[in-house]
This record gives structure tokens, C-alpha cells and sequence, in this order.
């Protein structure tokens, strides 16, 4: 009887934030270590031969960094949101205004919706019905009724976009401007004939 042959290890999938290539002429960064200061101080970070921070790690115990800072891309095994948020915060700072995304299908999802709440287009994913209402963006197909939000979906999506938009935007007073514009959208959304009847008016007074 001949052995069973030991089965292979499945490797880590990478998971990878990448400029799609430029359209026009925006000057977009793809130097290794180009980063906001805040994401800088907030991991321990190895260094490649020049310098440069290479590898961010969340603690000194962990054996796998969070992600890595490969210049023209930012690659991950790992599909933690934090991880997602930190590197479309790096993504935005270098002015990669479109990203493809690629690899496993949780961590493209996360991605689209984060980088799509920091304004960011994507490639890479398919978004469903749900993803787009997560990024609070209007679906695809959508029957009259959906239009009109109950309360209750109401508070779920502005909690969803409080914990986005506490994570990926520090200054206080920014947050608050960009919650109160969710806020409004939603309103706007809930109640479309009285949106038409004030801008029917403020088109009178004009």
C-alpha cells in the first residue's frame, strides 16, 4: 500500500491596492514609503536597503506584517478593515484617484467599499445591491418603493458610515462636514417630493 502523499499548504493569497495607470497629467507617487506621518508613527515598521519603510507590522509579536509598501503597489495577506483603510490612505496621499484591486474576494470587497467612501474609483470588483448601499451609493436597479428609506435603515447606514468615516478621516471637523452631507443625501433620498418642491421654489426666487 503505497503512502499517502502529504497535502501542500495553501499559500497566502496577496492581496493588492495598485494605481491603475495615469489618465491625464496628475502627478502620482510611487516611492516606497511615501505615506501620511500618522500611518508612519502608528506601526513598527521594517526598512529596506535605502531606508525606506517597507514592511508595517501592528506589534513586536507579530510574525506577518499588516501589509507591505512595494512602491507601485501595497500588498497584504490579510483582509482586516483597519489594514484596507490604511493603505487607501496611502493610495489617496500618493494621488492614486483610480486603484485595481485583486485577490481574495473578501478583501476586494472591503477595499471597494472603503476606497470608494474616501472617493476613490475602483477596479477589480463587482459590487452587489448591498456593497453599494455599505458605501452608501445607490444601486443598480432599484424598484420606486426602495427610494423611500425607513428610519431604521436610516440609523444602520449612518452608523456604518460613522465607524468609515472615524477610521479613515482624523480631523474632527472634517468627519462632522462629511456626516452631515451623508445626512442630508439620506433626506433628500427619503423625501425626494419635498427635495423637488424647495428647489422648485428656490428656482422662483431666483
Amino acid at each position: 500500500m503505497s503512502p499517502r502523499s502529504a497535502k501542500a499548504p495553501e499559500q497566502p493569497v496577496d492581496n493588492t491596492v495598485a494605481p491603475t495607470p495615469a489618465k491625464g497629467s496628475g502627478a502620482r507617487s510611487r516611492t516606497r514609503g511615501d505615506a501620511p506621518q500618522a500611518i508612519l508613527d502608528r506601526y513598527l515598521i521594517e526598512r529596506d536597503r535605502q531606508g525606506r519603510p517597507a514592511r508595517f507590522y501592528r506589534d513586536h509579536r507579530a510574525t506577518e506584517p499588516m501589509f507591505r509598501d512595494e512602491g507601485r503597489k501595497l500588498t497584504t495577506t490579510q483582509s482586516y478593515p483597519d489594514a484596507v483603510a490604511d493603505m487607501l490612505k496611502i493610495a489617496q496621499h500618493r494621488g492614486w484617484t483610480e486603484v485595481r484591486v485583486s485577490g481574495d474576494e473578501g478583501f476586494r470587497r472591503e477595499a471597494w467599499i472603503q476606497a470608494r467612501s474616501l472617493g476613490l474609483e475602483v477596479k477589480g470588483y463587482r459590487p452587489r445591491d448591498r456593497d453599494r448601499q455599505a458605501a452608501d451609493e445607490p444601486s443598480v436597479a432599484r424598484s420606486p418603493s426602495s427610494r423611500h428609506l425607513d428610519q431604521r435603515a436610516v440609523e444602520e447606514r449612518l452608523r456604518a458610515a460613522s465607524v468609515v468615516v472615524k477610521r479613515l478621516i482624523e480631523d474632527p471637523a472634517a468627519r462632522t462636514r462629511l456626516m452631515e452631507h451623508a445626512l442630508q443625501r439620506l433626506h433628500n433620498r427619503m423625501n425626494p417630493a419635498r427635495t423637488r418642491d424647495r428647489d422648485s421654489s428656490r428656482d422662483r426666487r431666483s
